[in-house]
């Protein structure tokens, strides 16, 4: 039997202490007890309380049911949090990643595609099994419902021991209908859009940009990256033609050994992501994402062989990648030499951010590297630093790099402190004025309906007392 495996996210446990037979104040910890990556480990006792449509696991060494998913969902399903949820392997909710037909909705076999809603109570733990491909697939036209609290956050892991480890179960997959550069423009209404998606996952994608795939508030993803093929993991979150509708904030992707969260297309926004020790990149994106996000805390782990954000087009030039990211802060660590890079295809907005290196990183020598010439050069699509502190060695690799620098960059460290908040000067009283933003950069994606109206540079308010966004949910020992 291993050792208990000990939840780590301090402000949840008063709330949790009910469900798992533990009490105390904020540094209570619970224990579950897992076999050999199986979700069980108990006293042998077969768990009393699944419902009819999931198969009862034996209890956990506290007394908890575990109740493994089916490998499909296909009929509305609550996942409540009296119960530990376990993944064997993937489970796929709705059909819409099978082929679809010109219109949306309807299967090319003629089938409809089905409406199925998986709804996750708030302090629900979902488990995959450790050492294997277990993911969770919300497919198009279904939806997740899965807002947790601060108090109560819904937690993604793997069934082993402790919440840090990295590659041990797969990660969280969500389609939609939402537009993607593979299905041009010139195709609507010509040619049905099948993307084939992430991680194996089926069709995705469609010409629907406001669709949305449900909602994630105070979720945190962890321990996943499962090499399912040579050289071919799964990001923490992976979001391919993801519509505007769906609605994303406080999410944490923790010790992914891929990249954190990826954007494959659509129009999905998002506010106060954390994405900490991921291996690969922390922000991907390609394949003609036009979302925004905002209130972003990226910190690397010294083992790092990505980039904190690393950002391409592909596909087609039918449209190209131009999201909109405010209010970040990045924090560089790793093996590779520069902290953002945007291919020759990207474009992208980048806006009232802080980009540094980690102390005692020697490799990063550079906060920006444009390949292949240069975003503007290329695709006539601007890359714009805008209010943006970059505090490395040397802004961009070239004399072009340094030009798209030039007008937006701010020449001062950014002096972050332990609360992840610029303490320099030059980070206060900035305002974001995206009506302007917008008027000067008439093909931005800047959205002045979804970005909070911020005056300073960076994830967190220098003026902002804790408990901070990031504090409570989190797991322990990321930040």
């Amino acid at each position: 039997m291993k050792p208990a495996s000990k939840v780590l996210f301090a402000a949840t446990m008063i709330a949790l202490g009910s469900i798992y037979g533990c009490g105390g104040g904020d540094d209570t910890t619970i224990d579950i007890d897992v076999a050999g990556g199986t979700g069980g480990g108990g006293s042998g006792t077969i768990s009393q309380n699944c419902p009819a449509w999931a198969s009862a696991r034996p209890l956990d060494a506290s007394g908890n049911d575990v109740c493994q998913l089916p490998a499909e969902i296909l009929v509305d399903r609550t996942l409540t949090n009296d119960i530990i949820w376990f993944m064997e392997s993937r489970v796929t909710v709705g059909n819409g990643n099978k082929l679809m037909s010109l219109t949306e909705g309807t299967l090319d076999n003629g089938d409809p595609v089905l409406d199925v809603t998986l709804t996750v109570e708030p302090g629900t733990w979902i488990i995959g099994n450790t050492g294997s491909f277990a993911n969770l697939i919300i497919t198009r036209g279904s939806q997740i419902i899965a807002n947790g609290t601060a108090a109560e956050p819904i937690v993604f892991s793997s069934d082993d021991a402790g919440e840090t480890g990295s590659g041990e179960w797969g990660g969280l997959i969500l389609h939609g209908y939402a537009s993607h550069n593979e299905c041009t423009m010139a195709a609507m209404g010509v040619t049905p859009c099948n993307i084939d998606s992430e991680g194996e996952s089926g069709f995705a994608g469609g010409y629907t940009d406001t669709d949305s795939s449900g909602e994630l508030s105070y979720v945190v993803v962890t321990e996943g990256g499962f090499e399912f093929a040579p050289g071919n993991e799964i990001n923490g979150i992976s979001l391919v033609g993801v519509g505007s509708g769906t609605v994303m904030h406080h999410i944490q992707v923790n010790s992914n050994s891929d990249d954190g969260v990826e954007f494959y297309g659509g129009t999905v926004s998002g506010k106060y992501f954390v994405l900490t020790g991921n291996l690969d990149d922390s922000v991907d994106w390609d394949e003609g994402w036009q979302g925004n996000l905002q209130h972003v805390l990226v910190i690397q782990d010294p083992a790092t062989a990505g980039n904190a954000i690393e950002a391409d087009t592909e596909g087609t030039l039918d449209f190209l990648s131009k999201p909109t990211i405010a209010n970040a802060t990045f924090i560089g660590d790793g093996t590779n030499d520069e902290l953002w890079v945007f291919k020759a295809s990207s474009a992208g907005f980048l806006l009232n951010s802080i980009g540094t290196v980690a102390a005692g990183n020697g490799t990063i020598t550079t906060c920006v590297d444009v390949n292949g010439g240069g975003a503007e050069a290329n695709i006539g699509v601007a890359l714009v630093f805008n209010n943006v502190i970059a505090d490395c060695a040397a802004f961009g690799k070239d004399a072009t790099d340094d030009t798209l620098g030039a007008t937006g960059v701010i020449a001062a460290a950014p002096g972050v402190n332990a609360n992840y908040q610029a303490t320099d000067a030059a980070a206060n009283g900035v305002a974001i004025d995206v009506p302007t933003f917008n008027a000067t950069y008439l093909e931005s994606t800047a959205d002045d309906a979804f970005l909070d109206d911020t005056d300073y540079l960076g994830a967190v308010d220098p003026d902002a007392t804790a408990p901070f966004w990031y504090e409570g949910w989190t797991v322990t020992g990321s930040l």
